[in-house]
């Protein structure tokens, strides 16, 4: 087992930023569109995202892997793909279960879950590709 390097916790946490960012960036374009509670989850989400980047900058979470290599790889891919797709998905519901599948991938990132992950990375690459 073998802890991400610095490249790649970096990669992965400038994706969770980035994530934050862009749901923060939905939610102020879609505003009129959420309901309250709905605004409240947008809000978990993002501190959710940038509490989780903070836990492994600070190493804090301290997650190890088999594969870092592979495992970092597809989980900046999947963030990425994520982060662009909300710039198009016009389903509310769609685009709420992309930010908490995101939280999920990082609470299962923290706790070196590698089925969790790949459960996660899944799901959000079909969610990606539902509203196209």
């Amino acid at each position: 087992m073998e802890d991400f390097t610095p490249d790649q916790l970096n990669g992965i946490t400038k994706g969770y930023y980035s994530m934050a960012r862009a749901l923060n960036e939905y939610q102020v374009t879609h505003w009129v569109e959420l309901s309250h509670e709905q605004q409240l989850d947008l809000n978990a989400y993002q501190s959710s995202l940038l509490n989780r980047a903070q836990d492994l900058l600070t190493r804090s979470a301290r997650p190890a892997y088999t594969n870092t290599i592979a495992v970092s790889a597809s989980i900046e891919k999947t963030i990425t793909d994520a982060r662009g797709s909300l710039k198009r998905i016009r389903n509310v519901v769609v685009a709420l279960n992309v930010g908490a599948l995101t939280v999920a991938l990082a609470a299962y990132v923290a706790r070196a879950d590698l089925r969790g992950i790949q459960t996660a990375l899944r799901e959000l690459e079909h969610l990606v590709i539902l509203d196209e």
